[in-house]
């Protein structure tokens, strides 16, 4: 039975061998009865969640009431389950991206596990915006990277915080200002430097650099390139694996097959990992680049620069705007994606032809050992 609780009456109160509750008039408010203390108490909630307000003695009655009062009123704050950043990381990119292609489930993974591994052993709650502030301070002398983490680690957040989760109340980057901006790049490179590119890449281990060099594709679709996607002259990129989710068919021509017969690769794939298992990981480009700007004697490029000069050498040689998109396989425009549905094989082989007649005029003479292979005259591929 509820009835007011006075100061007097709450003094009056024995101590209990078992915990006992006495309610006041005010609905949720009480006082906790056990064998050495007495503690003002709220219950509230569907859940019927008991917060201490405070001891007996150390609080006054009225204080405990008023306090209590505010707290009845007030939206109380969602449990947050206990989880490592780790073991949250890991159901993020399973649950979040179970419904996206493979290609962005797999660049999610292998950046938050290299960059944020830092954090995987701290819980969720505990990690604050200058915990993500350090993680993301070590790419602070590479921008495109450094955003890249911050946005995934912002949907990581977000998501963590969402119900049914609440592994976290609030995202410790809510308001948390981008480390910079996307920046449209306009470098190409010039003959030299494409030149001195080529040559420094003539180990089996950099064979991937001629590749990007010689397909102008992007950096994981192929670092990803197994052998199984090769039937005939035709190598397919499957469209599980390609950012616009089309398959993309690449003619391998002779410059671009000795490339590859030479790559350090495996069973599986043409470009395989540092101990020769697994694929290339894209993000060891990076590292891998910096020996290529050694070697070169060139820098102030980046890997995606590669594809904007094959790009543009591709018009350069007279290659019609048409088929240029889709040797990088650009995403076509809505009504072509459903009406034309032509692989320009054909167009695709004279065009990569010309490039390597002239990749190989240009290198011919210079340092590459054992010179270049000579690439044969456009013809059909293999059905």
């Amino acid at each position: 039975m509820r009835q007011p609780l006075t100061e007097i009456s709450v003094r009056a109160i024995k101590a209990s061998d078992t915990y006992k509750t006495y309610w006041d008039s005010t609905p949720g408010f009480g006082v906790r009865v056990g064998k050495r203390s007495k503690t003002y108490v709220v219950m509230r909630g569907r859940s019927r969640e008991r917060i201490s307000v405070g001891r007996v003695g150390e609080i006054s009655l009225a204080e405990a009431r008023a306090q209590a009062k505010r707290m009845l009123a007030s939206t109380p704050e969602p449990k947050v389950a206990r989880q490592t950043f780790g073991e949250a990381r890991k159901l993020f990119i399973e649950e979040h991206y179970r419904d996206k292609g493979a290609r962005t489930k797999y660049q999610v993974k292998v950046v938050l596990e290299r960059h944020a591994a830092s954090l995987d052993d701290m819980q969720l709650a505990e990690v604050t915006d200058g915990h993500v502030k350090r993680v993301l301070d070590t790419l602070e002398d590479r921008p495109s990277a450094q955003l890249h983490l911050y946005r995934y680690l912002r949907t990581f957040f977000t998501w963590s915080a969402r119900p049914p989760r609440r592994y976290i109340t609030r995202s410790p980057l809510e308001g948390y200002e981008p480390p910079g901006r996307d920046r449209r790049g306009t470098r190409i490179l010039s003959d030299g430097e494409l030149r001195a590119v080529w040559n420094a890449c003539d180990t089996p281990r950099m064979a991937v650099f001629r590749i990007l060099i010689l397909w102008g594709s992007r950096n994981t679709e192929t670092c990803l390139t197994e052998r199984a996607w090769k039937v005939g002259d035709v190598l397919t990129i499957p469209g599980a694996v390609t950012k616009n989710g089309r398959d993309h068919s690449i003619p391998v021509l002779p410059l671009a097959a000795a490339t590859l017969a030479s790559a350090w690769g495996n069973d599986k794939h043409y470009l395989a990992g540092r101990f020769g298992d697994g694929h290339l990981s894209p993000t060891s480009l990076g590292k891998m680049q910096d020996e290529v700007f050694e070697a070169s004697e060139t820098k102030d490029w980046q890997i995606r620069d590669l594809r904007r000069t094959f790009r543009s050498n591709m018009a350069r040689l007279g290659v019609s705007r048409e088929v240029c998109e889709v040797l990088i396989n650009h995403a076509p425009p809505v009504l072509d994606d459903i009406y034309d549905r032509y692989d320009r094989l054909p167009e695709k082989v004279a065009a990569l032809a010309k490039y390597e007649s002239f990749l190989a005029a240009l290198c011919r003479n210079d340092r590459a050992p054992g010179g270049l292979p000579q690439p044969e005259a456009p013809r059909a591929p293999d059905s």
